[in-house]
């Protein structure tokens, strides 16, 4: 990563219009709101709250350099303005005028990525050629050209040493809007997928071009279909497959473990983690790595070209829980340097009876089947398929799910309650709520029937919540017809091939013994 592949044209102003530093400031974050997705008002507050410090003006040689810059939740990665004036803009109280203004903003995470960035604009100003150039260069193209031109010398701004190192498995949808994300954060990515003519694009280029909610062109260390150099010197795995390829996933990467190494389940769906943990165990028993699982992916985003995604969103918070629970508070710190949305989860029960994918895409997708094979889902998915019949199915799933999870001891939030704290999408019912959430605005239906919406999240979400509420005493009658529709319309018995109880090691567990084993607690030692 380099200043120059940050910097892009619509956020360089050759010749600024700026009479004093505040509408300087105004007008590059303007700049910046125009190509980026950030929040100005919020920006422009937290720029002035750091310049209440003092103004950061450097003299250069014949010319004086600002600074202005703000860690703030205003935007989602690191993002840079440049604003050149000859004449200088008025900026110290003592007087001094400002020629070239460098704005910088990044969210806390990025604090190392952004420190050194900062370094390097110093360093570069450092040059008297640098700064004549940049007040005589008359386009905002040819400034960023020069910029790169400059930088060459000093090579690529590395990942951050006090960051973790990662590798995301899986190159879906979610998978390269994971790994992008890690990318521009400062981390060191690694990018796994078993067949290596799926991301052959992305390793032509060594990296993923990402746009939307973040962009850029995200950097990677390594792009490989070998396990071993995937997980060589890696501190995270971040699986992001389908939930019905966990199990061969965990086959995959079981001997190349090695103890410490964390295994983040993106989602784990419903009973993930314990599956993988049961996989892991039976083929390198000898490994502690720390198994985890998210409540949802953190993502809404799509494969745009080979190589290239569209993030719509990144959600305000996903719940992540260790198994067994007392793990949480040794594994999220670490991710959390790098992906602060993730926030302590109570435990895999939790995270997996909140799958919300479990209330949302079978049903929508199989109430919509007719649309769906006449139209090859050219129609908004969330928008125009949630009618309100539609959303009275979703309504009585959601209910299920929330009733099985209190057999449990759980409570789950509500399909409507997560849209909030996940969007920011509020509603007085679920239809509401869908509608409200401008994330969703946008997204297509599957193109087929044949989609993971069904083959996945029937036997790894409906499923398991069905089982388990069948072994409780818990009627499921609205998930178990969607479970029946989707195996007549595939022709397969999703039931047979699910996650039951007996194949997540749960049958025949009263509710305090599963509690326990989720836990990490021997019912002997719990009296």
């Amino acid at each position: 990563m380099t200043i120059a592949k940050v910097l892009q044209p619509g956020v360089v102003l050759p010749d600024i219009q700026a009479t004093d530093r505040e509408s300087c400031i105004r007008a590059l974050v303007a700049a910046l709101a125009g190509v980026h997705h950030i929040d100005s008002d919020r920006a422009l507050k937290d720029i002035e709250h750091r310049e209440q410090s003092g103004p950061t003006l450097l003299p250069r040689c014949r010319w004086n350099v600002a600074l202005p810059h703000a860690f703030t939740q205003a935007c989602k990665q690191l993002v840079l303005a440049v604003g050149i004036s000859r004449a200088g803009i008025p900026w110290a109280k003592t007087g001094e005028k400002a020629n070239v203004v460098f704005l910088f903003l990044g969210p806390p995470q990025t604090q190392g990525l952004y420190l050194q960035f900062l370094s390097r604009v110093a360093r570069l100003c450092e040059e008297e050629r640098f700064l004549d150039a940049l007040l005589e260069v008359p386009t905002a193209a040819k400034i960023v050209s020069y910029v790169a031109e400059m930088e060459e010398p000093l090579g690529d701004i590395r990942h951050i040493e006090d960051l973790p190192t990662f590798c995301v498995l899986g190159a879906g949808h979610g998978g390269l809007a994971m790994a992008g994300h890690l990318s521009l954060t400062g981390c060191k990515v690694n990018l796994y997928n078993r067949n290596p003519e799926h991301i052959r694009a992305v390793e032509a280029r060594m990296g993923i071009e990402v746009e939307g909610e973040i962009d850029g062109f995200a950097e990677l260390n390594a792009v490989t279909s070998d396990p071993a150099e995937a997980l060589d010197q890696v501190d995270v795995l971040m699986v992001v497959v389908p939930a019905t390829a966990h199990r061969d996933i965990a086959a995959t990467i079981a001997p190349h473990l090695r103890d410490g190494q964390i295994v983040v389940l993106n989602p784990g769906r419903t009973g993930g983690a314990l599956e993988v943990a049961q996989v892991i165990r039976q083929i390198n028993p000898t490994a502690r790595p720390y198994i985890a699982e998210a409540q949802t992916l953190l993502y809404a985003s799509r494969i745009v070209h080979p190589g290239q995604v569209r993030i719509f969103s990144i959600k305000n918070s996903v719940p992540v829980a260790a198994l067994p629970s007392y793990m949480g508070p040794d594994i999220l710190p670490i991710i959390r340097k790098a992906l602060p949305q993730f926030i302590p989860g109570d435990s895999v029960l939790k995270t997996s009876m909140e799958n919300i994918g479990a209330v949302f895409h079978p049903a929508i997708t199989i109430l919509n089947a007719g649309r769906i094979e006449d139209t090859h889902g050219d129609f908004d998915y969330y928008v125009q398929g949630v009618t309100p019949a539609v959303a009275s199915v979703l309504e009585a799933v959601d209910q299920e799910r929330v009733a099985v999870a209190g057999a449990l001891g759980i409570r789950a939030h509500s399909a409507r309650e997560w849209l909030y704290f996940s969007y920011d999408a509020a509603g007085r019912t679920l239809l509401e709520a869908i509608r409200a959430n401008r994330a969703y605005v946008g997204i297509k239906a599957p193109a087929t029937m044949q989609h993971r919406y069904i083959s996945e999240d029937v036997p790894a979400s409906l499923v398991p919540i069905a089982s388990i509420g069948e072994m409780l005493g818990v009627e499921t009658p609205t998930i178990r017809a969607l479970i029946r529709m989707a195996s007549v319309m595939h022709d397969v018995d999703y039931w047979a091939m699910g996650r039951t109880v007996d194949k997540l090691g749960l049958e025949g567990l009263s509710v305090k013994e599963i509690r326990f084993l989720i836990a990490g607690v021997e019912a002997a030692e719990a009296g």
